[in-house]
């Protein structure tokens, strides 16, 4: 399909095993050669007929489904020890900071099945990806494919036209927020209730880590004030987000603990025609980390910084993994 691309599959370093092998169905054929893959261009719905009537009476291995079901098992802890890391794991939780996998599982757990959650851009897609648990069809919109920062406020506004009385919960890191939150406007005065979950961890953190990795210093992807050297290294910048909501006539919550985004979630839901913002301070550089997941973006080839060097290093290693599925 057309999110099968770059990002999926983790510059196709992902889905290394041998056997594997993708069918790209598509009605348009330069979407069906993707990855060099099986092509079969074709309507979605009378191919996937096909292609069931084809497989009426295979079925993998036991050992296969076994397997499957440990695996299964074994991501379901990590998800769980996403949504609730001990105060000896992550230190700055005991003093009531919030993580960005903690903020997730507690609006999770208190949203209804029926919810839908909704993100764009930044590391949230893939946070989501990893820890949402869905429980209904029609209740996951996020998008993958070009990390449309500014799309999730009217993407709220959108898919709560869409889904009527169901609640529409939109994760937005700050960064994105900045970019386009003038739809907060439009929400106010078509009464719409959109319930707008802001992580400010006062910087644009997931470019930040592309940044850093690739061995360069931090450069204008931290809300910092410039120092005194010149550079932006000086202070975090604080911003009152939930003041900018309060302008333009929404209902507006500042939280800092579990406890005050409990009593805010069960709070908005008595909201019935106003749109709501959580400003969630959480811990800069909290979003899940590892998997062994790898975007390729340009690295230096020749570099006087050790640490470029480095990097581009470790880019080469990683394309002699990539394969042709």
């Amino acid at each position: 399909g057309t999110r099968y691309q770059d990002f999926t599959t983790a510059s196709r370093t992902a889905f290394a095993a041998e056997g594997v092998r993708f069918v790209n169905l598509n009605i348009g054929s330069f979407d069906a050669v993707k990855h060099s893959g099986l092509t079969v261009v074709g309507d979605a719905r009378e191919s996937l007929t096909a292609l069931a009537a084809a497989l009426d009476g295979w079925s993998v291995e036991e050992a296969y489904r076994a397997e499957q079901a440990e695996l299964w098992a074994e991501w379901d802890a990590q998800v769980e020890a996403s949504h609730h890391p001990s105060p000896e794991t992550t230190e700055a939780l005991a003093d009531g900071l919030l993580t960005q996998g903690t903020v997730l599982g507690l609006v999770n757990e208190l949203s209804d099945p029926r919810d839908v959650v909704l993100c764009a851009a930044g590391s949230m897609p893939g946070d989501l990806h990893k820890t949402w648990r869905v429980r209904e069809r029609r209740a996951y919109h996020v998008e993958y494919g070009y990390s449309c920062m500014g799309y999730e406020i009217c993407g709220a506004v959108g898919q709560k036209l869409a889904v009527g009385d169901k609640e529409v919960y939109s994760m937005v890191g700050d960064g994105s927020f900045v970019m386009l939150h003038s739809e907060l406007l439009l929400a106010v005065q078509e009464r719409l209730k959109i319930n707008i979950c802001l992580f400010d961890n006062a910087s644009y953190g997931c470019i930040n880590n592309l940044q850093v990795d690739q061995g360069n210093d931090s450069l204008c992807t931290e809300l910092r004030f410039r120092g005194a050297d010149g550079k932006h290294d000086g202070d975090f910048l604080h911003v009152d987000y939930a003041a900018i909501a309060r302008g333009y006539g929404a209902r507006a919550y500042t939280i800092r603990t579990l406890d005050e985004l409990e009593a805010a979630v069960q709070d908005a839901l008595t909201v019935k025609d106003q749109p709501v913002l959580f400003d969630i301070k959480v811990i800069p550089k909290s979003m899940t980390d590892g998997y062994d997941a790898w975007w390729r973006v340009g690295s230096v080839a020749v570099a006087q910084k050790e640490a470029n060097r480095k990097a581009y290093e470790h880019h080469e290693n990683q394309v002699k993994k990539a394969r042709q599925y």
